[in-house]
């Protein structure tokens, strides 16, 4: 779903608020230990609401007013089910609230799983200075992969175009495979077109022209990382970027299998993870890849991934970003999910904000007066 339609309404309200927003004057250099050994800092209180001192606190050192802030909440309350929503502001926690679970409460964030897979290739492709892949061989933006090379699953080529496809295609979704359900049975075939009457045997359009939401296309990335890498999504991004940031709570489902191509982590969705720890991947691309000090991902892969593609005005290499409506935070980008299940990360404000839930009716509106709730509790 694009971001045009949602923002529009809205366009008015930023004209008076951003104004008053303070530019950037830096990100908070604060990293937050694991969640075994603490975890995130906060200028809440262990229960309950917080005083009049406390929320002087958090007006004076985070820079928001945590009444209006609650009206954030109490939105996200008025949709059913389990739900968290934390917000983070200059490395503080600055609201926290939960229903039907808590802190540790896992839930599935759906398509803001496809985030941490274009992140995996942000470790490894050769546009962002990475290493050589085992073997030697290079991978880069602009590699075809549709071949015995890189995704042999792919032959023979349902349609000849597939030929063309190229990783930045397949992570800007722009590679024409279309947008309809991968079945759970035989996931990588079907994405492939090598059942019978698999929607992707032929392609919507030609490679770099078209833009569709595709979990299929996303399947083929799935594959194509097993070859390229060695190995699976979550083992490496494990080893590579969960444990150097202190993600502990984190799990990938895994499709395919049983006689067929597979199993392998979905990719395009199935991760389970709490607020905490999907703050900490928000935190770490609000840092452009940095951590404590350390460089965990290219600062140039996000350059990449926030940019729309040529074809999208709002969606970049798997995250959507905001560039319709001129007087929001031009740099807001955001992972989707399934049933709100995001992630906001907003860099001239050093702000994350993330909302996870398992209900699944919600009122109209709702993505849009949460985001502007939440941005109306800014006030330096």
């Amino acid at each position: 779903m694009g971001l045009s339609k949602i923002w529009l309404s809205v366009s008015l309200f930023f004209i008076f608020l951003v104004p008053t927003l303070a530019a950037d004057k830096g990100l908070s250099t604060y990293f937050p230990p694991t969640e075994e050994k603490g975890g995130w800092r906060s200028l809440l209180p262990e229960s309950g609401e917080p005083d009049a001192a406390q929320k002087a606190k958090i007006r004076e050192v985070a820079g928001m007013d945590w009444d209006k802030l609650q009206e954030a909440w109490k939105h996200n309350a008025t949709a059913e089910g389990g739900t968290g929503l934390l917000v983070i502001r200059k490395g503080q926690v600055v609201g926290e609230w939960y229903r039907g679970g808590e802190r540790a409460t896992a839930y599935n964030i759906y398509s803001s799983s496809k985030a941490y897979t274009s992140t995996a290739f942000g470790l490894i492709l050769d546009d962002f200075g990475n290493k050589p892949l085992p073997g030697g061989k290079k991978l880069t933006l602009d590699t075809k992969v549709c071949n015995a090379d890189w995704i042999p699953e792919s032959l023979p080529l349902a349609d000849s175009r597939k030929a063309d496809i190229t990783v930045r295609h397949l992570l800007n979704l722009t590679s024409g495979i279309g947008g309809e359900g991968v079945p759970q049975k035989q996931p990588f075939e079907s994405s492939l077109g090598h059942i019978e009457n698999s929607p992707f045997a032929k392609l919507k359009g030609d490679p770099g022209t078209v833009f569709h939401y595709s979990n299929a296309g996303l399947a083929h990335l799935v594959l194509l990382f097993q070859h390229a890498q060695g190995e699976d999504l979550f083992p490496f991004v494990k080893k590579n970027l969960f444990d150097p940031i202190g993600m502990q709570r984190v799990e990938w489902m895994k499709i395919g299998g049983d006689g067929g191509i597979g199993p392998y982590n979905q990719g395009y969705s199935g991760i389970h993870t709490n607020p905490r720890e999907h703050a900490r991947f928000c935190y770490l691309a609000l840092h452009k890849g940095e951590w404590a000090g350390k460089r965990i991902v290219p600062e140039s892969y996000y350059d990449f991934a926030w940019t729309p593609s040529k074809v999208k005005d709002d969606y970049g290499g798997q995250w959507w970003t905001m560039p319709s409506l001129k007087d929001a935070p031009a740099d807001l980008v955001i992972t989707r999910g399934k049933d709100f299940n995001n992630g906001w990360v907003v860099p001239s404000l050093d702000l994350v904000f993330v909302r996870l839930g398992n209900g699944q009716k919600f009122p109209k509106d709702f993505e849009r007066d949460l985001v502007v709730k939440v941005l109306a509790a800014v006030e330096k």
